[in-house]
Formats: C-alpha cells, sequence, structure tokens
C-alpha cells in the first residue's frame, strides 16, 4: 500500500490565490479548498475528518482567519492542528504577533516565494509528526502503566483478562476479544469493545494464526478476511486487525483478537510491540494467579494438618482442674499424669525468659487467659528447649487452652531471618532515600523534554542534567554492591597487581584538589613503595578520606597525606585540622560501622554513612588495618597495609 500523501486544507475567499497556494506546493500533498472560515468550522464539528495542516487566509468575508484559529485552538480535537496564516495586507510586526496570538503556528506574507512556502508547511508537517509521535508513545506508556496497577488488584484469571481487554481497549485498539483454551484453566472467553458491549468482537475471536493486518478501507478488509468479518466491518469498519498468542512462557493457551475502527490509524510495530508488552505482563499475572490460587490450596491443606499437630494442649475447667492433657504434653512433663492443676505442671519443670533469667509461676502464661510468651524450658533428663505457652478463654465455659509448642527450630530461623531482613530492610532504605532525588531528575528531565521537543536549543541543559543523574545513581549502585559483598561474607573483591602507592596517591590528591578548591592537600611520600594491591580500591580509600578530611575538617585549611615506609608495613595517614571541637570517643567507636556519619550536625545530610565502612573494608580486605584518632588540634586516620604480600595471600 503506497504511503499516504498529506491532506492540506486551503482556506482563501480567492480562488485565485488559493491556486497559487496550491501550485506552490506541488503534487506532494492532497488538497481540500475552502473559500469561507464559517465552512471550515462546521466541518470540522461535524466530522471526524480533519487535515493534516491549515493554510488559512487572514482577510476574509464572514469569519477572519484570526477566528478560525481561536475557535480551532478552543476546540479540542483541533487544538494541536498546524495553522499558517497568509496575507498581503496585514503583514507589519504587530499584525504577526496578533495572527500568532490568536492559534495560528506560522505566517506567510504575499506574495510568497514557493520555495519558502514549501519549507514552512514541511517544517509545520514535521512538527506535527513529531507531536503526535510523543503523544502515542505516551498513550502507549500510560496503557502499560495502568495495566500494571490495575493487574496487582487482579487475583483471577477471568480478571486478569478483563482487565487486560479494558486497558487496551480505549487506549491501543477499539476492540479486543481473548479466547482461552481449556488446560490448566477453564476455558474463558472476554470481550469489550469501546461503543459495543461486546458482542461484535466477540462473533469474531476464534483460535487462529497470528498475524496483522492493514486496510485501505472497508472494502479491501472484506476482501481480504473471511465472511464471518463482514458484520464487524458493515458496522465499525475495519482499520487494522492483529491476532496475537499468548506468549510460550504462559501457563495458558490461546490467542487475542485485536481491531482498529475505519476511524483510527491501523496498527504500526510500536503499537504491537506494547500490546505484546501488555500481554507479557497480563500471562506474568496470570501466572501469579495460578501460583495464588495453588498456594491457597496449600494453604489450606496446611491449616487441616495443623489441627491435628502434636502439640502440647493442656485444657482447665471453671475451677482449675486439669480435663485434658494430650499425649504430646505427656512426653513433654514426665509425671503430668499426678499433675491437678497448672500449678502442678508448672512445678514439673524449670522455666526461664530465652535471655536467661528465671520466671515464677506468677509470671508464667499458663492459666492467665489471653497470655502468650515465648521461654526456655528445663525438664528433667531433657536438652533446655524454646517452647510457645499461650493461654485461651475456652468458650462456653469458665476454663482455659493452655497450649505449649516447641518452637526451637523455628526460633533458630526467626533470628536468621530477622538478620537477613534487617539486612534488606537497610539496602531497601537506601535506594528510597538515595536514588529519589536523581530518578525525580530523570523523570523531570524526560516530561520537560517532550514538553518542549520543538525548542531544540533547551535540551541541552536537560541532557547534561540526566547525565548527571544517572551518574549519580551509578555511585550509589557501586556502593551498594560493595556493602552487600561485605555484609553477606563474600568480602569486596580485589584485583591485586604491582601497584606503587606514591602514584596511587599523587592522582587521587590531584582529584580532591579539583574537587575541594579551597582545601589544599599536601603530599609528603620520601619514599614510594611498590607491592600488591588493588591500585582502584586503594584509590578509593584515599580519595574518601581526603574528602572527608575536606568536608569536616577547618575551613581552608591543608589536608596532610603522609606515606611511612618501613621493612613489614605500608602506611597512609590522613590528618586534617579539627573544625570545632574533637570527635567524642563514642563516636570513634563506631564511624567504621555502617551508616555512621562524622557528625550528626547537618554538614552531610545526603550522605549514606556507608563510604568508612566501605573503606574499613577495602583495608581488611588487603590483610591491614585502620584506625583513628581525633584531638583538640587535628583528626587523623592511619591505613597500615603489610608490605610482603603475594597472589597465593589473596
Amino acid at each position: 500500500m503506497s504511503e499516504r500523501k498529506p491532506l492540506i486544507w486551503i482556506v482563501d475567499d480567492s480562488p485565485t490565490e488559493g491556486a497559487i497556494t496550491r501550485r506552490s506546493l506541488g503534487a506532494s500533498y492532497d488538497f481540500e479548498y475552502f473559500e469561507d472560515g464559517s465552512i471550515v468550522v462546521e466541518k470540522l464539528t461535524t466530522s471526524r475528518a480533519q487535515p493534516d495542516l491549515m493554510i488559512l487566509d487572514w482577510v476574509m468575508p464572514g469569519m477572519a482567519g484570526d477566528e478560525v484559529c481561536r475557535f480551532l485552538r478552543s476546540h479540542e480535537p483541533t487544538k494541536d492542528l498546524p495553522i499558517i496564516i497568509t496575507t498581503a495586507s496585514r503583514v507589519e510586526t504587530e499584525d504577526v504577533v496578533f495572527g500568532l496570538q490568536s492559534g495560528a503556528d506560522d505566517y506567510v506574507a504575499r506574495p510568497f516565494a514557493a520555495e519558502e512556502l514549501r519549507a514552512r508547511v514541511n517544517a509545520a508537517l514535521r512538527s506535527r509528526e513529531l507531536a503526535d509521535t510523543s503523544k502515542r508513545e505516551r498513550r502507549r506508556m500510560a496503557a502499560v502503566n495502568r495495566l500494571a496497577q490495575a493487574l496487582l488488584r487482579a487475583t483471577e484469571v477471568r480478571s486478569i483478562l478483563d482487565t487486560l481487554a479494558f486497558v487496551l481497549v480505549g487506549s491501543l485498539c477499539d476492540g479486543c476479544g481473548v479466547l482461552l483454551l481449556p488446560g490448566q484453566s477453564e476455558e474463558a472467553a472476554v470481550a469489550r469493545h469501546r461503543t459495543d458491549a461486546g458482542d461484535a468482537i466477540a462473533a469474531i475471536t476464534a483460535i487462529t494464526d497470528p498475524c496483522v493486518h492493514a486496510f485501505a478501507d472497508a472494502d479491501a478488509a472484506c476482501k481480504a478476511l473471511p465472511p464471518v468479518y463482514a458484520s464487524y466491518i458493515t458496522r465499525f469498519g475495519l482499520s487494522g486487525l492483529a491476532i496475537l498468542a499468548l506468549p510460550e512462557s504462559s501457563p495458558l493457551q490461546g490467542v487475542l483478537t485485536l481491531t482498529r475502527d475505519a476511524t483510527s490509524e491501523p496498527f504500526d510495530t510500536d503499537d504491537i510491540a506494547t500490546i505484546e508488552t501488555c500481554i507479557e505482563y497480563c500471562s506474568l499475572a496470570i501466572q501469579n494467579a495460578m501460583r495464588f490460587e495453588a498456594e491457597r490450596v496449600s494453604r489450606a491443606q496446611l491449616d487441616a494438618v495443623l489441627q491435628t499437630l502434636p502439640v502440647g494442649i493442656l485444657v482447665t475447667d471453671a475451677r482449675g482442674r486439669l480435663t485434658l492433657v494430650n499425649a504430646t504434653a505427656a512426653g513433654m512433663f514426665p509425671g503430668i499424669t499426678a499433675a491437678n492443676d497448672l500449678a502442678s505442671v508448672f512445678a514439673l519443670a524449670g522455666w526461664s525468659t530465652l535471655e536467661g533469667m528465671p520466671i515464677d509461676a506468677h509470671a508464667w502464661p499458663g492459666g492467665r487467659a489471653d497470655a502468650r510468651a515465648q521461654m526456655m524450658i528445663h525438664a528433667p533428663g531433657e536438652v533446655p528447649r524454646t517452647v510457645a505457652v499461650s493461654t485461651v478463654p475456652l468458650l462456653g465455659t469458665s476454663g482455659t487452652v493452655t497450649v505449649i509448642e516447641d518452637v526451637s527450630a523455628e526460633r533458630a530461623v526467626a533470628i536468621e531471618r530477622d538478620r537477613i531482613a534487617r539486612f534488606q530492610e537497610e539496602m531497601v532504605a537506601i535506594v528510597g532515600h538515595d536514588l529519589r532525588s536523581p530518578l525525580g531528575a530523570f523523570i523531570a528531565g524526560t516530561d520537560l523534554l517532550h514538553d518542549i521537543a520543538n525548542d531544540f536549543p533547551t535540551l541541552s541543559p536537560v541532557v547534561s542534567r540526566l547525565r548527571s543523574s544517572g551518574h549519580r545513581m551509578t555511585k550509589i549502585v557501586e556502593q551498594l554492591v560493595d556493602v552487600t559483598h561485605a555484609r553477606l561474607g563474600k568480602g569486596i573483591p580485589m584485583d591485586l597487581r604491582e601497584t606503587s602507592l606514591r602514584t596511587v596517591l599523587e592522582s587521587v590528591i590531584a582529584e580532591a584538589a579539583l574537587a575541594n578548591p579551597k582545601t589544599g592537600f599536601e603530599l609528603v611520600a620520601p619514599d614510594d613503595v611498590v607491592g600488591l594491591w588493588d591500585p582502584d580500591r586503594m584509590a578509593q580509600v584515599v580519595a574518601n578520606l581526603t574528602n572527608n578530611a575536606a568536608h569536616y575538617g577547618r575551613p581552608n585549611s591543608p589536608v596532610l597525606v603522609t606515606l611511612l615506609v618501613d621493612d613489614a608495613t605500608a602506611s597512609i595517614l590522613v590528618k586534617n585540622l579539627v573544625r570545632d571541637k574533637p570527635m567524642p570517643p563514642e563516636l570513634l567507636r563506631v564511624l567504621f560501622d555502617p551508616f555512621q556519619r562524622g557528625r550528626a550536625d547537618g554538614r552531610n545530610l545526603g550522605g549514606l554513612g556507608l563510604g568508612l565502612y566501605i573503606v574499613r573494608e577495602i583495608v581488611h580486605a588487603h590483610g591491614g588495618t585502620i584506625d583513628v584518632t581525633s584531638d583538640a588540634e587535628a583528626t587523623t586516620f592511619r591505613v597500615r597495609l603489610p608490605r610482603k604480600r603475594t597472589r597465593t595471600d589473596r
């Protein structure tokens, strides 16, 4: 099918001028001619058809060009229609300004050069095409986001399919039919249309080979498709038809039938790609829903099993006498058969808190309604165990039910789970706190690019800002990776090779001087030392220490970096003068712990408090040590690295 020519409406009360305009533009366009602005307004308000661009004469009897402009800009379907005003009588600067303020995109005075008019028309059409492309892309992304959010609330296969059809119709297609084959799920059919109850699209939804069609008109669609489509085409027209299968990764088999009616453009490749993304999301949601259902059934079965699990159960009547002791409880307390009440049960074993503090009978939850606690039980001849003791009222009586459950294994798991959860929470806190700003900048920059797509000179600073945010996110991710390696026990990875420490120090100090122009950096390194170290990691150590020194040290005072060497050790000292007072001992003790900062005085609220922790881990990975001292004069960090290291020592 040949590419469609842009349609231009020429609105001019002079047929001669209209013909000149048409001849000047040439055969690359299709034209419609109107002699009065009111005719244009009437056609636009009574028909969905509209041109790609309008060339509008200003001075006309009846409705003038500026009035037409103002109407088109206030009419939602035409508010973005490109308009070029032409006139031979109103060519002063104030006229041009008035015309543009009325809503015109461009202004061409007559007589005009044909080349100029073609150039302006092409520029306006390009601008419209870019705007339309941007609008379509935003619509596609909005559909994907809306579907993703809606699927979070859908937990059944049928509701997921309904959600998919609802989102696709009205944003990416006019009609959507979904047909599932019976298998892991029951057979299901969903049909939805923008203006119809869904019967029309349901009639053409069937299992068939995937395909994508575009049609010039209804006749072309009728000729290309089977007769079953005729009723739909007669009713709505058909410009596009897409039949897509559920992905192979889906546990279900089926197809989606999607239509674009005569009033819509055919599907393009980006539309199909977006729809396929939506189908992938739907497939994942179906998998999750089926998994959720399987888990629900499993939980129900598990609940049934839990009702018969061997836990210790003690039941008392209204007078506190034991009326029921199950076998598990009897196994926990030798001699329980002679016990008459819960106080006697308590006396059969020793009880203590999880921390080892003895528990007396008054603090024991057995026999006290709505009481629950975990504690240690020390039965004679048994290994101490952790048990959960719960007591609840026995419904319908004044008695109680006490359940004693051995949770030793669960407690061990809980301790490990809490440790892992704490680490995960720390990571989430990092991401939530420190990626918010750069991601916000990224989104703001992207929105701005869309809003000012025609104002190219302003793009450069936005792009720069996006790049800057990207760098920030990269640094944060690098820190997260280092912390993850360190916290999970793998250690920060090292690439040990022959390294000159003085060379590393000189390079880092040069960079620090550029980043902190008000701080002087002095390097004292009378002797160089070469050993097996990771030069990049050592540069990371020194950079962190020097930047901290510049940040927390006395303003406009030098930072002294010293390299000391002896037979066994290479030492790096980073010293800065104290700004106001030395760091207190309680801070020095935790300074290298994660999420600690030099001072809680607001100077480094944007930092993570991970820098010194990573420094310590890097130094430890090299087999070295790091310490810090702080007095009334200066704060000094000292890194000690063993010199006699070989590659086999790693």
